[in-house]
């Protein structure tokens, strides 16, 4: 899709060095997924509907190349196509040797990928609520995979662990694009954004790693679980645990999505001497529905990259205000083009806002003081990063007014943060309000270090606001805050990485400019930064050496890209009954396996995970968490203890109706939780044993 992709992206990226093209295939992805789903409400989701959407793309990328007549350059196109192949071929290794489809939320991602694979209409139905749609989720994450599983005809169990390595690749990609594009074309910053976006870990890694084989204390869950866990009582994750870790959640497929958008807009505030914003309307449609598309594919960046936007514009017209001081003009076209941005980023996905009915979230809550992050803890995440941009920011600082100014706001701030006991204030407030000037004072010009600046601003006034406020969701006392702190830090993640690279180069440019006159001081100072940049690194890049090869040691699976061949050992029954499932039983029928009340997180409702037939009751905490009722859920758990263990055939026949089930699934794990009264199933006039080996599947008789 790269390459069908060069002509869209090259309508938008038009003052990059690249042209835009590390993120071709991304782009590619989103509008093949899009008409795919478009086209689901005429044809059905299906191949047919997959390959019109893909064939349009073809149409409209062979319109525009007979009117553009012209491809990136050949060192720019060898370069991506080199990097993605490694960074896919390198991950699809680590997924070899770490294929399993099991344990921690693997089996929700695997539900809900088989769902959106199953269905032929959307919302999709909940894989783990028999009668419910998936209307509670975002859903166009596993929607971009199935696209490109019905196109290669993949196995969901292999295609689960292809789009993490794929994921990574477009990462890879996207982060190198942005390093070589803010840095005017420079090779080696954009790898050292890959390498600072992708690969490094935090400076956790390094602690546990002295913890573990140093001291040799023991560490639970092993060695790389607690980076993410460095801030109590919340998730600190970053790209490569999320890639190491292996969920296919939302958040980390949507990483190169967001990458695609950040590169749209530095080129939208690259545009120096230019009015509109825009190149034409084409990039304003190509933009606003890459933006819009974020929304039901992670609802959480979306408002984060509108606000980013919103910055980006109000750059670029105050910019040409200052040139041209025509304030009318700057008003209304600033307006218009937040407008147009709402219309085409909302209207094409009012299908899915029709549909979107979230009940997990109630509004927002003040975060208590005692739940506030330490500075330390700050630190460990992002120590490396934070370096970097504040070496960037004092190298700014040159007059003697600006220090002064910058260490009483610093006073200010640690005086406030003592104040209104918010540690991180005394950090983050100077950090926001000394990059957010800079990027003021860089609009009249609009360089790629005032884009920086905003990305380091964004950064730090995202933190704050997560030390203020959270998201209100089920998830009580504790661990309040949890999931606002696991959404937002990523993107944090994603800024600093961009930021601190863009850093490295700038003071590089700046010291190898003053070879002739340094004074020794300098060189001591700049002897010193190096160092300390160079031990900062080599911390970092221990998490991703030592957990990628823990992870793989601990796993010990033989490589393979099936993530469901470690059922063999496990339940060969169950993977034999489930894979004659998955090749015989067509569509989304609801289905009766084990579920308990205590269930999420276990091996329990792995019927419906691997196959994403409706379950009469899947993982019960996760769906009260989703907004389910939470005496129905207790009900349907009695209901599914009632139809295997009660002896009566009209109460069974009764509550499968109920339930509109189709499929009785009776493994291992169902005659070990209930006492399973098989004669009933044996009524040949009610129910048809479809398939028997250790697990026995019966199917319920249409009626006459």
């Amino acid at each position: 899709m790269g390459f069908l992709s060069i002509p869209l992206i090259k309508s938008s990226g038009s003052r990059l060095p690249d042209g835009g093209y590390s993120v071709a295939r991304t782009l590619g992805i989103i509008f093949v997924t899009y008409f795919s789903w478009i086209f689901s409400y005429i044809l059905g989701f299906n191949l047919t509907a997959v390959l019109t959407a893909f064939l349009l793309l073809c149409v409209i990328s062979f319109v525009l190349y007979r009117k553009q007549r012209s491809f990136p350059y050949r060192k720019v196109m060898i370069i991506n196509e080199l990097l993605f192949v490694s960074g896919f071929l390198f991950f699809l290794l680590v997924r070899m040797h770490l294929p399993e489809i099991y344990r921690h939320e693997k089996f929700m991602d695997f539900a809900f990928l088989n769902a959106v694979m199953n269905t032929t209409s959307f919302p999709p139905p909940d894989p783990w609520f028999a009668g419910g749609l998936m209307d509670f989720y975002y859903y166009f994450g596993y929607l971009s995979v199935a696209v490109i599983g019905k196109l290669s005809a993949v196995r969901p169990s292999i295609l689960f662990n292809l789009a993490i390595a794929l994921t990574f690749a477009l990462s890879l990609n996207a982060f190198f694009g942005l390093g070589y594009n803010l840095t005017g074309g420079k090779v080696k910053y954009g790898a050292l954004t890959v390498v600072f976006g992708t690969f490094l870990g935090n400076l956790q890694g390094l602690k546990e790693f002295v913890s573990m084989y140093v001291y040799h204390e023991q560490i639970s869950r092993g060695y790389y679980w607690s980076s993410s866990r460095v801030i109590p009582f919340t998730i600190n994750e970053f790209p490569y645990f999320s890639f190491i870790h292996g969920d296919l959640h939302s958040h980390m497929l949507a990483i190169p999505f967001q990458l695609l958008i950040l590169t749209f807009l530095l080129n939208m505030y690259l545009r120096k001497n230019s009015n509109p914003i825009f190149e034409n309307s084409l990039a304003l449609i190509v933009f606003s529905v890459s933006l819009g598309f974020l929304f039901p594919f992670n609802s959480w960046d979306f408002p984060v990259y509108l606000g980013l936007t919103l910055l980006v514009i109000f750059a670029f017209y105050c910019g040409n205000y200052i040139h041209d001081r025509n304030s009318f003009n700057a008003v209304a076209k600033s307006s218009s083009s937040l407008i147009l941005i709402s219309i085409f980023s909302s209207l094409p996905y009012l299908l899915f806002y029709l549909d979107f009915n979230p009940q997990a979230a109630g509004g927002f809550d003040f975060v208590l003081p005692e739940s506030r992050t330490e500075i330390g803890k700050f630190l460990i995440l992002f120590g490396l990063f934070l370096f970097l941009v504040f070496s960037l920011i004092a190298n700014r600082l040159n007059s003697a007014k600006k220090i002064v100014f910058a260490v009483l706001f610093t006073g200010v701030s640690v005086l406030l943060s003592k104040t209104w006991e918010i540690p991180l204030l005394s950090v983050l407030l100077p950090l926001f309000a000394l990059s957010f000037l800079f990027f003021l004072r860089d609009i009249p010009r609009r360089s790629a270090s005032g884009f920086a600046f905003l990305l380091i601003a964004t950064a730090a006034f995202i933190a704050l606001l997560c030390e203020v406020i959270f998201l209100d969701d089920p998830i009580s006392g504790e661990f309040a805050r949890m999931n606002t702190v696991f959404k937002f830090y990523m993107h944090l993640w994603v800024f600093l990485a961009i930021a601190a690279s863009y850093s490295f180069y700038e003071l590089g440019c700046r010291y190898s400019g003053e070879n002739g006159n340094r004074t020794f001081f300098k060189k001591a100072v700049k002897k010193t930064w190096t160092v300390m940049v160079v031990v900062l690194i080599i911390s970092c890049a221990v998490f991703p050496v030592v957990s990628t090869l823990t992870r793989i040691k601990d796993m010990n699976a033989i490589p393979t890209l099936d993530g469901m061949e470690y059922m063999k050992e496990l339940d060969t029954g169950d993977y034999n009954a489930i894979r004659w499932m998955q090749e015989n039983i067509k569509g989304s029928p609801a289905i009766l396996e084990a579920s308990e009340d205590n269930s999420s997180y276990s091996y329990t409702c792995r019927v419906s995970a691997n196959t994403g037939f409706p379950a009469v009751i899947g993982w019960a905490r996760h769906e009260r968490f989703w907004g389910r009722d939470h005496k129905e859920v207790r009900n349907r758990i009695k209901d599914v203890s009632s139809i295997y263990s009660t002896g009566s055939e009209e109460e069974t026949l009764e509550l499968m109706e109920k339930y509109n089930i189709s499929y009785v699934y009776i493994g291992r794990l169902e005659k070990q939780i209930y006492p399973v009264r098989l004669e009933k199933f044996e009524n040949k006039n009610h129910f048809e044993p479809v398939y028997e080996g250790s697990a026995i599947i019966y199917k319920l008789k249409e009626a006459p």
